[in-house]
C-alpha cells in the first residue's frame, strides 16, 4: 500500500469563484487558452488534473497510489487573505473535499483550509470541519513557525486540535500579515534565476519551522496532535551537522541540536533520493511519510525517489505505507 499525505485538489466551484478575482490569487486563462493559477509569486499550469478527481483516481490506480490526503495550500494565498474574502473560499474547499472523502473513503480524505485573519473563525471553522464535516484536520502555512511568537499566535487552532483531535499539517505558505497592501504585477522576489531563488527561500521557511518546533517547548501542551511538515524539514537535515559545531564550540556542556531532531514527522514531498536518504539519517527513516505534491509535482518521481534510494526495503515500506498509518491511527 503506497499513502500520499501530501496532495492537493481544486474543487470546480472554487475555482469559479477565483476567476472572478484580478488580484492574485487568482485562476485565468493565458494567451494559449490553458488555465493558469496566479499565485502569490508565480503562475502555475492549472489543469483539469487539479479539478477531475475521478480522473485522479484512475491516474492513482496507474501510479499504485492507494489513499491521497487532499488540502488547498496556503502556498496558493487563500488562507492569508482578509477574513471577508477567504472564509467564502475555504468553506467552499472544505465543504467539496469532505463530500469527496465520503464518496471515496478508501480513496481521498481531507484537511481544512481556515481563515487564518482572523483566529477564532479559523478555530470555528476547524471544529465545523472535524465535528460536522469528518475532516481529519487542518493545514496550515508553514510561515507561522518561523518564530515560536508566531507559533504562539495560533496557539488556539492547536488547543481545539488537542481538545477535538486532528491532524495538522505544516506546508509552505504565508501568514495574513505578510499579504502585500497593494498589488504590483511587476515586482518579483528576485532579479534572476527566481524558481531556483525561490525554491531555497521555500525550503530555507521549512527549515525555520523545524526548528521552532524541535527546539521549543511550543508543541509540550498538544501531546495528542499528530503533525507533519512538508519538503522533508526544509534545510534543517543539510545544516544541522553544522549546529551542532556551533554548539559544541559555544556550548559544549548542552545537548547537541542532533539530539533532538527524532521528534518531528516530515514528508518527502518534490525531494530526490540522495535527500530522502539524508533526511532518514537526520529524523529517522519511521519519521519520514510519503508525499508528491500532486499534481504539481510528478508522482511517479516522487515514487522513483523512495524506490531508487540506498534504504533498506523495510525503511522505504515505512516510508510508503506504514508511518502514515501510525501517525494517523489516533485521528481517524
Amino acid at each position: 500500500m503506497t499513502i500520499d499525505l501530501h496532495a492537493h485538489f481544486a474543487p470546480q466551484e472554487l475555482v469559479e469563484e477565483l476567476t472572478k478575482r484580478n488580484i492574485p490569487p487568482f485562476v485565468k486563462k493565458n494567451s494559449s487558452g490553458d488555465r493558469i493559477f496566479q499565485m502569490p509569486h508565480g503562475i502555475l499550469q492549472f489543469g483539469d488534473d487539479f479539478v477531475n478527481m475521478d480522473l485522479r483516481l484512475e491516474f492513482m490506480k496507474k501510479m499504485g497510489v492507494d489513499h491521497q490526503l487532499l488540502s488547498f495550500p496556503g502556498l496558493f494565498g487563500v488562507d492569508s487573505l482578509n477574513v471577508t474574502e477567504s472564509l467564502p473560499l475555504v468553506q467552499i474547499f472544505n465543504d467539496n473535499v469532505s463530500k469527496l472523502q465520503k464518496k471515496f473513503p478508501d480513496k481521498y480524505s481531507g484537511l481544512a483550509s481556515l481563515p487564518m485573519a482572523d483566529i477564532d473563525l479559523a478555530v470555528k471553522e476547524y471544529r465545523r470541519a472535524r465535528l460536522e464535516l469528518g475532516l481529519l484536520g487542518a493545514i496550515l502555512p508553514n510561515n507561522y513557525f518561523l518564530s515560536e511568537e508566531h507559533a504562539q499566535s495560533i496557539s488556539p487552532i492547536f488547543k481545539i486540535a488537542q481538545e477535538i483531535g486532528g491532524h495538522i499539517f505544516i506546508h509552505p505558505g504565508r501568514r495574513p500579515d505578510e499579504v502585500p497592501k497593494e498589488y504590483l504585477p511587476q515586482k518579483t522576489l528576485f532579479a534572476d534565476f527566481m524558481a531556483e531563488r525561490l525554491a531555497l527561500t521555500v525550503q530555507h521557511n521549512v527549515g525555520h519551522c523545524a526548528v521552532t518546533l524541535l527546539f521549543s517547548d511550543f508543541l509540550t501542551n498538544y501531546p495528542d496532535v499528530s503533525i507533519h511538515v512538508a519538503n522533508l524539514g526544509g534545510t534543517l537535515p543539510m545544516v544541522i551537522e553544522r549546529m551542532d559545531n556551533v554548539s559544541f564550540t559555544r556550548t559544549p556542556d548542552a545537548a547537541l541540536p542532533s539530539t533532538k531532531v527524532r521528534g518531528l514527522y516530515v514528508d518527502c514531498s518534490s525531494l530526490g533520493p540522495r535527500s530522502i536518504e539524508l533526511g532518514a539519517a537526520i529524523f529517522g527513516a519511521d519519521k519520514i511519510v510519503f508525499g508528491t505534491d500532486c499534481p504539481i509535482f510528478s508522482t511517479e518521481r516522487s515514487l522513483d525517489a523512495v524506490k531508487h534510494s540506498n534504504l533498506t526495503d523495510n525503511n522505504k515500506n515505512l516510508i510508503l505505507s506504514i508511518n502514515a498509518t501510525e501517525l494517523l491511527k489516533k485521528v481517524r
